[in-house]
């Protein structure tokens, strides 16, 4: 729709939306700006254009017949509620002229609410106001990057007939200059913000004598909240572009980030709005989106990496620098991002610091051994590791999920890889050596960091497996059916899933004691796959395989018992070794008395163990019915009851209503007598019956002479 108010046409970027009463104006700021950018000038760089049609366009925005007497800084409009209240009394801010035509000073945020909304000048003056400054600020600034020389036409055009003058400036004149029109384009956007926001109300007229006392209510805003948002957007830019060009980094982040997280929420916005407009709408708002994604990444999204980048760089400590690199990746995490692979290389500077300086991951603890980290590159990777685990532990606690969490765990895995892989390659050098105290106590010592490698690369993957199966577990158990609240049984498919996670517990439980390291330098003998040292660690991995082997029966008893399987024999024989081996396993772990969540694994096997009782009466039970019963019947209970058998299914019928068809001899007579009763059965079931016993079957069994009469 189009909507022309005083001879001014806002038929693509301005609208009207119908909130609760008064009406309040959509202007759309960005939008009508990059049509001003496309087609003056701004494409080419050509910022001279733009500053002199910005200055026609003023001058069309304020010579309206409906708003001149609030934008025309003439003295004959002094009535007005913009004028300056200093400059009514002629008492400072204007001329000291009485003249009709003298300047006079104006506060435009001084207009009522109910002013400013009736009329789309009253924001786009002092918005072109800002994109004059900033198209001159642009200018000089080009200027100023070319040498001082380049600036051809657009000194003529910006500076008058002191085009020349400019040409003997300084590079820091010049850079002075830009700064001002820039400071003056940033007062002109917060203006633009402010009159979005207002809420001023007209002047009450107080009449003597009356003391009736008014309450002063605030007007609503003049312009629609969309309206506001690219009003804050459009201001937090400008205020990043001067905070950029002065070098305050931290204002300039801050007010960059603004910028940013409004432009994708008005893309959000537009998007919801998109969903519920017809045809034509649907078309405008889907530009909209389109605009206001590209400008947060393409327009703002560098400025706000290279204010953050210029931040960190300033004198601060490494670790503050890896917090500005990460915050920023979260705008642009692309895999070319130049930020990103300054963000690597500082973390790679500070390893091979703490590493060079020893200070850190210098000895671990294996074994009940102090194991010393004599190398640079194994102290890099365990440090490497280190920091790749705090990472994963802060998602994976912060409740992130998906992929990110997937690519920090496959990190951490591939950390504890490399790790692996320097200490054997350094047990490779060692190989060839013949065997003596100092060659036995490195590879003694390299043997325990390899061991404590696997071992933490083994105890990560069983926790996450274990968490997925117990994950599964709780998400089936806690699933409930019917009005009583019932608990649904376990589908052999999920059953599948979690022997197959405790097969993989399993494996890797046994590797975890099978691996090298432990006991002391004394008894080693120089070959670390010989060397079995019987420990506290040697105990506990024991006892660990015991539980998983019983958790591993458990489940593929109720898998054997499941209804689609029915081995009730074989299910029974899983559950008495499931039930043994959990005896085993909880006097074993209760020897334990150093074992990481010993209390915790514990309790959780004794329930699991009582729940293999129940489990194993309960299959008793039905393997005891199944042996029992000799068939299974599809009888109504009225015509099966005296026999011991089981229905075919627990919802079997008491009759059947009508009754079931039966064949039966009789003379013809009583088929014309039925006939008259015929429709009270199914026909269908009626024509296959007589189908099937009709003349061509009767016929065979009724031969001779007196077969007539045998049929009664």
């Amino acid at each position: 729709q189009t909507m022309t108010t005083c001879g001014v046409d806002a038929s693509s970027n301005t609208a009207l939306t119908s909130s609760s009463s008064p009406m309040l104006l959509r202007i759309n700021l960005h939008s009508h700006l990059l049509t001003a950018h496309t087609t003056h000038g701004i494409l080419h760089e050509d910022y001279a254009q733009y500053t002199s049609y910005c200055t026609r366009r003023l001058a069309r925005l304020r010579h309206g017949q409906c708003v001149k007497k609030d934008l025309l800084h003439c003295r004959m409009y002094k009535s007005s509620f913009g004028t300056r209240v200093e400059d009514v009394d002629g008492s400072g801010g204007g001329s000291a002229s009485k003249a009709r035509h003298a300047y006079r000073a104006i506060e435009m945020i001084q207009l009522p609410a109910e002013v400013l909304g009736s009329n789309v000048n009253y924001f786009y003056e002092p918005l072109y106001c800002a994109e004059r400054c900033w198209a001159a600020s642009m200018a000089v600034k080009a200027e100023l990057n070319s040498g001082g020389g380049g600036g051809g036409k657009s000194s003529s055009v910006l500076m008058g007939d002191g085009g020349s003058v400019r040409e003997k400036w300084s590079s820091g004149k010049l850079r002075a200059y830009s700064v001002k029109r820039l400071r003056k384009a940033v007062k002109f956007a917060n203006l633009v913000e402010s009159l979005t926001m207002s809420t001023v109300t007209p002047p009450t007229l107080f009449v003597e004598g009356v003391e009736d006392e008014v309450k002063e209510e605030k007007a609503s805003p003049p312009v629609d909240e969309h309206t506001q948002m690219e009003a804050r957007a459009y201001a937090s830019w400008m205020r990043g572009n001067l905070a950029l060009e002065t070098n305050q980094w931290q204002t300039a982040c801050t007010e960059y980030q603004t910028a940013f997280n409004l432009c994708h929420a008005l893309a959000n916005n537009t998007s919801s709005e998109n969903a519920n407009s017809d045809d034509g709408n649907a078309i405008q708002q889907l530009e909209l989106f389109d605009f206001f994604t590209t400008r947060a990444t393409n327009v703002i999204a560098p400025l706000l990496r290279y204010c953050q980048y210029e931040l960190q760089e300033k004198g601060a400590t490494p670790t503050e620098k890896m917090s500005f690199l990460q915050s920023s990746s979260s705008v642009s995490d692309g895999p070319n991002d130049p930020l990103q692979s300054k963000l690597n290389t500082l973390k790679t500077q500070t390893l091979q610091t703490q590493a060079t300086s020893g200070s850190s991951m210098s000895q671990i603890v294996f074994r009940e051994n102090n194991i010393v980290v004599e190398t640079k590159e194994l102290r890099m990777a365990l440090l490497k590791v280190q920091n790749l685990k705090m990472e994963w532990e802060e998602e994976k606690s912060g409740g992130g999920g998906g992929g990110s969490n997937d690519a920090k765990f496959m990190a951490l895995l591939n950390g504890y890889d490399d790790t692996i892989s320097l200490t054997n390659q350094e047990l490779k050098q060692l190989a060839p050596l013949k065997s003596g105290p100092a060659v036995n106590a490195k590879k003694f010592q390299l043997v325990n960091i390899l061991g404590y490698a696997k071992y933490q690369k083994l105890k990560l993957v069983m926790e996450r497996n274990e968490d997925m199966a117990n994950g599964i577990l709780k998400k089936q158990s806690g699933r409930s059916t019917g009005k009583n609240n019932k608990k649904k049984e376990m589908t052999l498919k999920h059953l599948e899933e979690v022997a197959h996670l405790y097969d993989a517990l399993l494996q890797d439980a046994r590797a975890v004691a099978a691996l090298p390291g432990g006991g002391s330098v004394d008894d080693f003998d120089g070959n670390a796959t010989l060397s079995t040292v019987e420990d506290e660690f040697l105990l506990e991995a024991n006892a660990n395989i015991l539980r998983l082997r019983s958790l591993r029966c458990y489940y593929l008893a109720k898998m054997h018992a499941s209804p689609l399987v029915s081995k009730y024999s074989q299910a029974v024989a899983l559950l008495n070794q499931a039930e043994s081996l959990a005896h085993e396993a909880l006097e074993e772990i209760g020897a334990c008395d150093q074992m990481e969540r010993g209390e915790e694994i514990l309790g959780s096997l004794q329930s699991v163990a009582d729940e293999m009782k129940g489990e194993k009466c309960r299959v008793l039970a039905i393997a005891y019915l199944a042996k029992t019963s000799s068939m299974k019947s599809s009888l109504p209970l009225l015509q099966r009851l005296h026999d011991y058998d089981i229905p075919s299914s627990p919802t079997s019928a008491v009759s059947c209503v009508p009754p079931k068809l039966e064949p039966m001899a009789c003379k013809p007579i009583f088929f014309d007598v039925a006939l008259n009763y015929v429709s009270d059965y199914p026909v269908v079931e009626l024509e296959n019956v007589l189908a099937e016993h009709g003349d061509n079957a009767a016929s065979a069994g009724a031969s001779g002479l007196l077969g007539w009469f045998r049929r009664g």
